[in-house]
C-alpha cells in the first residue's frame, strides 16, 4: 500500500478527481453495482494529492428506499389502493457483514432487528422474531456461514442463528456470557469467537454452538483483554481483537496463540482513544474504527499505520460514532456510522486506481 500521509482530509477538486472518476465508473470486473453506489459523491477520496487515492467514497444507505429498485406495475396499483408499506429505516446500526450472495446485514442495535439489503436484487427485508412471541433485543454483531447468520445479541447475553432469508433456527452461549460483543467466523473449518466484554475474554465455538475453548482472561500482558468489542479473521486466518480499553488490536496465529499487538493509548496516528470494528481488505491491510477519533485507521499487516479517513460529522465520508467495518471480497468498504443512522461505503483502490 505505501502510505505516508496520514490523517483526515477534505474533499477538493481538480483534473486528478476526474481521473479517479473515470476509474471507479469505467471499471468492467466484478458485479454491478446497486443504485446507493452510483453516486456522484464517489470522487471524494483520501489521501489528498499529491498522494495517489486509496481510499474512495462509494455511497451511504440509511432506509429501504436507498437501495433505488423499481416496482411493478401491480406494486404500484397495491400502493394507490391500499397505501406505501412502511420502509426498513436504519436506527443505530452497530454491526455490518455481507454474506457471499450479496446480502448486506446490518445489526440495528437500537431498532432491535437486522436489516437485509440484498446488494444484487435491491430486495429489502428485516428479522427479529425468534419463535414464541420472543425477539431480539439488542443485536450488536453479526457473522455469517453458508446460509447461516450468526447474530450476538448482548441483552438476552447469546448467540442468535437464523437462516439467510431471515427464518430463526436456534440459539447457543446462554449462561456462557456476561456481556458479548463480536463475533467472526474462521473458514473453511467454520469456527466461530466471540468477545464478551464483560468477562474480557474471547469464547471459541463449532459452527454448531459447541464451546470449545477460551481465549484470554482480564489483564493488560499479551493475550488478556480489557474490554474487548470487535473481531475479523483475514484471509491467512490471523485473528484480530480489537481490545478496546487496553487501547490496541491483539492478533493471534491460525491456532489461537497469541503472535502480535499495535496500538496504544494516544492521539497521534496510529494510536486509539476508543478502538472499536476491525476488519481486513484482501491485501491485509488492517481497517480499525475509533469513537473518539471518527475516523478509520488503517495499518499494514505488521501493524504500521498507514493513513486514516474520515472525521467529526454527518457529511459524506464523516462519522458520528463508527462502530463495526466489515470489507468484502471486492475490497468494498461498509463502515456502520451509528448515530448518523446509516451505512457508508467506501473502496480501497489497489495500484493502478483499483
Amino acid at each position: 500500500m505505501r502510505i505516508r500521509q496520514i490523517g483526515q482530509y477534505r474533499r477538493s477538486a481538480g483534473p486528478w478527481v476526474l481521473v479517479v472518476a473515470l476509474l471507479l465508473a469505467g471499471a468492467g470486473c466484478g458485479p454491478r453495482r446497486p443504485g446507493f453506489l452510483d453516486q456522484a459523491q464517489k470522487m471524494l477520496v483520501w489521501p489528498k494529492p499529491p498522494e495517489q487515492p486509496r481510499i474512495a467514497y462509494l455511497g451511504a444507505l440509511s432506509t429501504e428506499s436507498d437501495m433505488e429498485k423499481q416496482g411493478s406495475l401491480f406494486e404500484g396499483i397495491g400502493e394507490l389502493l391500499f397505501g406505501r408499506k412502511p420502509i426498513g429505516v436504519l436506527v443505530s446500526p452497530y454491526a455490518v457483514v455481507v454474506d457471499p450472495t450479496g446480502i448486506l446485514y446490518v445489526a440495528d442495535s437500537a431498532g432491535a432487528a437486522v436489516h437485509a439489503f440484498n446488494l444484487r436484487t435491491r430486495d429489502y427485508f428485516q428479522f427479529s422474531s425468534l419463535g414464541k412471541e420472543a425477539s431480539l433485543q439488542k443485536p450488536v454483531a453479526l457473522a455469517t456461514l453458508g446460509d447461516r447468520v450468526y447474530v450476538v445479541d448482548s441483552v438476552l447475553h447469546e448467540v442468535c442463528v437464523f437462516k439467510r432469508n431471515g427464518e430463526f433456527v436456534s440459539a447457543f452461549g446462554k449462561g456462557q456470557f456476561q456481556r458479548p460483543a463480536g463475533i467472526t467466523c474462521r473458514r473453511p473449518q467454520g469456527t466461530l469467537y466471540v468477545a464478551d466484554t464483560a468477562s474480557h475474554a474471547v469464547y471459541v465455538f463449532s459452527h454448531e454452538g459447541k464451546f470449545i475453548r477460551q481465549i484470554g482472561t482480564r489483564g493488560i500482558g499479551p493475550g488478556q483483554f480489557n474490554f474487548p468489542t470487535h473481531l475479523c479473521v483475514d484471509g491467512s486466518g490471523q485473528l484480530y481483537v480489537s481490545d478496546t480499553l487496553n487501547y490496541r488490536v491483539q492478533v493471534f496465529g491460525p491456532d489461537d496463540k497469541f503472535l502480535r499487538v499495535f496500538g496504544q493509548q494516544g492521539d497521534r496516528p496510529g494510536n486509539f482513544a476508543h478502538p472499536c470494528g476491525v476488519a481486513a481488505d484482501q491485501a491485509g491491510n488492517i481497517y480499525v474504527t475509533d469513537r473518539q477519533f471518527e475516523n478509520v485507521q488503517v495499518f499494514d499487516p505488521e501493524g504500521h499505520i498507514l493513513m486514516a479517513f474520515g472525521q467529526e460529522g454527518s457529511g459524506p465520508g464523516e462519522f458520528w460514532l463508527p462502530a463495526g467495518v466489515f470489507i468484502d471480497v471486492y475490497d468494498r468498504i461498509y463502515v456502520a456510522d451509528s448515530y448518523n443512522k446509516r451505512v457508508q461505503v467506501f473502496e480501497f483502490l489497489k495500484e493502478g486506481g483499483r
